[in-house]
């Protein structure tokens, strides 16, 4: 098995952990629905955890042709990895018994999923960095503006909590990671 194929079998696995933890949740919620109150700002949330963390798979293909794994960027793979699992574990509200308001979830539990996104971010600026080739800073920045916007994104509605300030911020980030998962989906296609 060439090592691009194992280093890829074994992230996918934390990638998938975190989107079936993800999926569960939303379905747990569209089963009980009649006893959620929905909140737009979550599920917006949600859509970018599943975004960011299938676009981010999908963009690993760029990768196969590294010749070389030293073990720090495995390492660098398998942290982002686990940064992206974290980010849709704490965006995943859990379905108990009675209601459940994903409003107020969204106030007592956004700090936690917005600063595991910061930290994603972050951790993306350096695997850009490591895996941008030869011409460090043409493509460390080419593929670092998304990353950029979204750091700024997620401090502000860190940081603002006014109602508009976290829609948008919701809004914008969910449009953001919906045009990364289409760009790096068809990465390899042309």
């Amino acid at each position: 098995m060439p090592t691009f194929e194992f280093v890829l079998a074994f992230t996918s696995v934390i990638s998938a952990l975190g989107i079936g933890h993800l999926l569960a949740g939303a379905v747990q919620l569209l089963r009980r629905a009649s006893h959620v109150r929905f909140s737009l700002v979550q599920a917006l949330w949600m859509w970018s955890a599943l975004a960011i963390t299938l676009g981010n798979w999908a963009s690993d293909w760029e990768l196969h042709e590294q010749t070389q794994w030293p073990a720090w960027t495995l390492l660098l793979l398998i942290v982002s990895n686990i940064a992206q699992y974290v980010f849709c574990h704490f965006v995943t509200p859990e379905a108990p018994a009675g209601e459940i308001d994903l409003r107020q979830f969204h106030a007592r539990e956004g700090n936690r999923y917005m600063w595991a996104m910061v930290v994603l971010a972050f951790i993306a600026l350096a695997f850009n960095f490591a895996f941008g080739g030869a011409d460090l800073y043409g493509p460390w920045v080419r593929d670092s503006v998304l990353v950029i916007i979204a750091i700024f994104l997620g401090l502000l509605a860190i940081f603002v909590k006014a109602q508009w300030v976290q829609l948008g911020v919701a809004l914008s980030f969910a449009v953001l990671e919906t045009y990364f998962l289409v760009a790096a989906s068809t990465l390899g296609t042309t």
